[in-house]
């Protein structure tokens, strides 16, 4: 499968399966559900129809396939998340966060969310389709981080936990935060490899950090 059709799949899908499941949650109950678990429900809905978004119109891949064996590891890493938040957030005993949260929470997943599509649209622009070849990012946080995109991702979990609050949120940011810490520093390291200031090539920024800037 190439990775377009792959992300879109993926996606969608998480989408589609947290509608699913919130829907069956709610079938029958005379209550209108908490604050924190519309909030969520938005947060969750918005971020997987603009990454099918970018998947589809905005994203360049160097990468002709997807193993088959990445395709169902992240088939259930984020239809399994999709699945269980939603369970969560619409469950019978749930209540949610006070109004403060839930707000916080928002702002910064919205914001986060904002910041991660600038740094894709910058990504955009470095690479022609089907060119594998790299280039220096300039401008917004990359003068800081490799990889401002993951770092802005991992924050709109944040919001995203903040404002619903449960272990199935917590547990999604945990390992998603680890995952692209680990994506990050790879690709910190490539850069720097690539870019050495040897033989005529351009030296990477000494001073840029892999994810969070002056730290990692």
């Amino acid at each position: 499968m190439t990775p377009r059709a792959h992300n879109l799949t993926s996606y969608g899908l998480s989408l589609v399966v947290f509608a699913a499941v919130a829907l069956w949650r709610i079938a029958g109950k005379t209550t209108a559900p908490p604050l924190a678990a519309l909030a969520g429900a938005a947060m969750w809905c918005l971020h997987f129809a603009r990454r099918s978004a970018e998947a589809a119109w905005v994203h360049h891949y160097g990468k002709p396939s997807v193993p088959v064996g990445d395709l169902v590891t992240e088939y259930a890493y984020y239809w399994g998340f999709a699945a269980w938040n939603a369970a969560a957030l619409f469950a019978p005993s749930y209540r949610g966060p006070s109004g403060p949260f839930v707000a916080v929470g928002s702002l910064v997943f919205v914001l986060a969310a904002l910041c991660n599509a600038r740094a894709h649209l910058i990504l955009r622009a470095l690479r022609t389709p089907g060119s594998s070849a790299r280039t220096i990012p300039r401008g917004f946080l990359f003068e800081r981080v490799s990889c401002p995109h993951y770092l802005f991702e991992i924050l709109t979990w944040v919001g995203f936990t903040v404002a619903t609050q449960t272990w199935a949120a917590l547990s999604f940011l945990l390992l998603a935060s680890g995952i692209l810490a680990g994506w990050a520093r790879t690709r910190h390291l490539a850069y720097r490899r690539d870019f050495d200031g040897k033989e005529g090539r351009e030296l990477y920024p000494p001073s840029r950090r892999a994810l969070i800037p002056g730290l990692f």
